[in-house]
């Protein structure tokens, strides 16, 4: 019998960021920073500049950010709207 382990994220982030509403959830989001395009840089050298491979790194972004989600809304740390919950993987 395996045992499988579980790793819960810990933000530390008892209260909302500045500007959002109380009751939400912290938890992370992906989007396409420094890692993203860094990978789409190695990907158009891999395959030709001009193929568009490259682009394909954007549909799988590498970076992450603590975020806060509150009624359908997700929050950066500094407070600012990042977007719908919908729009944006939030976990």
């Amino acid at each position: 019998m395996t045992q499988t382990k579980i790793h819960a994220k810990q933000t530390g982030k008892p209260n909302p960021p500045p500007g959002a509403p109380e009751g939400g959830q912290w938890g992370c989001v992906k989007y396409g920073g420094d890692k993203t395009a860094l990978l789409c840089v190695i990907l158009c050298l891999l395959t030709g500049v001009f193929s568009g491979c490259g682009l394909c790194a954007y549909a799988c972004p590498q970076d992450e950010k603590d975020a806060y989600r509150v009624k359908d809304q997700i929050y950066d740390v500094h407070g600012r709207k990042i977007g719908r919950a919908g729009d944006v993987e939030f976990y």
